[in-house]
């Protein structure tokens, strides 16, 4: 199944294709020819917490997940442009194995989540998704890692930046809808009202293309959550495109964005979460991106 494509949770309409397909391939056996038709991932229906899933899941054998795929280390595409990859991917492998379903990754600009999660397009965002009070008055989320913001500028940082307070009357570039992107406007207000020049914030869909603005100097700087940062810094151009600056400020959990009307699925994945914090695997997968300063000891709700 592409990762691009729009996905409605609909039970029926799954079921429904999947007979299609299962059809399909048996016309082509009696045909004496060979199918492509798609298999259904693998359900695992003794998995730990399987039996912990709301009744719409275990229908539809999968759960959808929204996310802007173009967020490394996090989440992103692999050369092919379809296969998903990150952080956030492989935490979704693990939670898999607790609760038994798959995990079908589908791409949603980062500003438009909230809304395809609220009209039941995906069932939950994974997508480095700040806790922000604002957004708990929307949706519920499942604290799983601890993070912060930097200032990511060009390398050899030319304008000599040391940290978020001195982008008085300065351009800086960020993806639009995030955190950062608030964090800018606040600090945009703090300025004026000190009497400095607010910052001018270009504001763009994609992290790419705000990054593109910082390499070629029509911004100084942008603000990203640090493992983001550090992973940018590390990889693009061999290292030789940009670089971290400042220390960490407004450090706060991501999580895992479910609807408010699906407390049975949240609780599910918070229990998911405790587990592979309880057996070890989350510490390892931390360890795999470098990034074990991000780690929480307990799955928590709603607690940025």
């Amino acid at each position: 199944m592409s990762v691009n494509a729009p996905l409605l949770r609909t039970p029926i309409i799954r079921r429904a294709l999947v007979a299609t397909a299962a059809a399909a391939a048996a016309t082509l056996a009696l045909a004496g020819c060979s199918s492509s038709a798609p298999e259904e991932a693998a359900v695992d229906t003794e998995a730990p917490l399987y039996d912990a899933l709301p009744q719409d899941i275990k229908d539809a054998g999968a759960i959808v997940v929204g996310a802007d795929i173009g967020y490394a280390p996090m989440e992103y595409y692999d050369v092919d442009g379809e296969t998903v990859l990150g952080l956030d991917k492989e935490l979704t492998d693990l939670l898999q194995t607790q609760l038994g379903v798959p995990f079908e990754w589908t791409q949603v600009t980062f500003d438009g989540l909230i809304t395809q999660l609220k009209s039941e397009r995906i069932d939950i965002i994974v997508s480095g998704f700040t806790d922000t009070a604002e957004r708990q008055a929307e949706i519920d989320l499942i604290d799983y890692y601890q993070s912060g913001l930097v200032l990511l500028t060009k390398k050899g940082n030319p304008e000599g930046l040391t940290g978020v307070e001195e982008l008085c009357g300065q351009t800086i570039a960020l993806q639009r809808g995030t955190a950062q992107e608030s964090y800018a406007q606040e600090q945009s207000a703090a300025c004026e009202a000190a009497g400095d020049e607010p910052i001018e914030i270009l504001s763009f869909d994609r992290e790419t293309e705000a990054m593109l603005q910082i390499k070629n100097g029509r911004a100084v700087a942008g603000i990203q959550d640090y493992p983001v940062a550090a992973y940018n810094a590390q990889t693009s151009g061999g290292g030789e495109d940009f670089e971290v600056v400042g220390d960490q400020v407004q450090a706060g959990p991501m999580g895992i964005g479910v609807s408010k009307d699906d407390t049975e699925l949240r609780d599910a994945l918070q229990q998911a979460v405790q587990a592979i914090i309880d057996n070890g695997e989350y510490a390892e997968l931390l360890e795999k991106y470098d990034t074990p300063l991000g780690a929480v000891e307990e799955a928590t709700i709603n607690a940025g």
